[in-house]
């Protein structure tokens, strides 16, 4: 009875520390969702859209005169001559490359616009967290998509949100 008695002492004592710090609070965030629907994220995100727009719909439609041209030459290739064949063939090699490279060009620049347009408000979002965790007494905010699984309850998305709204 009396090493029952010391095994439940020393449990106790491990456990203490464990039961201090389960009583932090925690919060959880999606800083996309709380970037792309606040306020000033909609309108730079918008932003960013109608910049880009015109250009990949032109891209889109090289995309689809590259698909029209690779049918083409599959049906008509038995009845061209193989020079012929070779031209064609040729010609949609050289167009093809150079709609790759107009594709991975954009992209690069949507990239980099995003990241310079998104990166103030990032930066501004991040100060907000921290004001709102230090104001509301949470030990610790993370991360959505660095947690397997959490409470819905502990979602404070929508309320850091409102605060980045109303902060400038």
């Amino acid at each position: 009875m009396g090493v029952m008695v010391r095994v439940l002492i020393v449990l106790a004592v491990l456990v203490m520390p464990v039961a201090a710090f389960a009583q932090g609070k925690i919060g959880i965030i999606n800083l996309d969702d709380a970037l792309s629907n606040s306020s000033a994220g909609k309108a730079a995100l918008s932003g960013l859209k109608s910049k880009f727009e015109s250009r990949e719909k032109s891209i889109a439609a090289q995309g689809e005169d590259l698909k029209k041209m690779q049918d083409e030459l599959q049906k008509k290739s038995v009845a061209l001559s193989q020079d012929a064949m070779k031209s064609k063939a040729a010609d949609f090699e050289g167009k093809a490359r150079k709609y790759l490279e107009d594709r991975n060009k954009l992209q690069q620049e949507e990239q980099q616009a995003q990241q310079t347009v998104l990166q103030p408000l990032l930066s501004r979002l991040q100060k907000v967290v921290s004001e709102y965790a230090a104001k509301n007494g949470f030990t610790v905010i993370l991360e959505a998509r660095s947690v397997p699984y959490y409470d819905p309850s502990l979602d404070v998305t929508a309320a850091v949100q409102a605060q980045f709204d109303k902060s400038k």
